[in-house]
């Protein structure tokens, strides 16, 4: 991965790890210092790679900022400061909302699952220089429970522009902790998915709004209570 050249220097006066922390704040996210400084390599690190790796099409600063670091934080603050176990973010690509999320959340073991080998590459060399602790890349397409396996349960999964997640998410309910959550950034469309028989499986349990997005939201769901015998 190339190391010149930081793409948020053009915007004067836009110090990354101060914004990283100031929205963190504003989330009632406390981070460390290495939690900071792991958020704002990541960043850089994608809009560096990015036109070789197509990882986004927003690369204006400013909304990059906001919409893949800022909206990433809004996930974590759904999530309790406490919260643990294994956390899996489906079809990570540029590792969004998942590094930021598990900067967030220390007690949550991160593992990114990314079906494209040069996209499973840039992940693992973020993990290995930035100090994301426990994190891991797990190099396959997850269409089914059966892709997971070996993984423990999740106490939480994420889902972030991964394309079929209507259908994908509900075969992931054996992936899930009994205790644990879904979190989907999706429009209004959401509310509708949910009232699919095939998404009984799982309780829409609410949704968080998205700043400056008009019709964006995190929807968070829970499974379902198994039925009486």
């Amino acid at each position: 991965m190339s190391h010149f050249y930081d793409p948020f220097s053009v915007v004067p006066g836009f110090d990354l790890e101060e914004r990283v922390r100031a929205r963190a704040t504003a989330c009632d996210i406390g981070l460390t210092d290495g939690a900071v400084a792991a958020v704002a390599h990541h960043a850089r690190a994608v809009l560096r790679e990015n036109q070789q790796l197509h990882l986004t099409s927003v690369t204006e600063p400013e909304e990059f900022f906001e919409r893949h670091i800022g909206e990433s934080l809004e996930g974590a603050a759904m999530l309790p400061p406490d919260a643990a176990g294994l956390y899996l973010d489906i079809g990570s690509g540029n590792g969004y909302p998942g590094l930021p999320l598990a900067a967030a959340r220390a007690g949550l073991q991160l593992v990114l699952a990314e079906a494209s080998v040069r996209k499973a590459e840039f992940l693992r060399a973020v993990v290995r220089d930035a100090p994301f602790p426990g994190a891991s890349v797990h190099e396959t397409q997850v269409q089914r429970a059966a892709d997971l396996a070996g993984l423990d349960a999740a106490r939480l999964i994420t889902s972030r522009a991964l394309g079929g997640w209507p259908k994908i998410l509900p075969r992931l309910r054996p992936s899930l902790a009994a205790a644990g959550e879904i979190l989907v950034w999706a429009g209004s469309e959401a509310e509708a998915i949910s009232r699919r028989e095939v998404w009984r499986r799982y309780l829409l349990a609410d949704r968080r709004a998205l700043p400056g997005r008009e019709q964006s939201w995190i929807w968070r769901f829970r499974p379902a209570p198994s039925p009486a015998p």
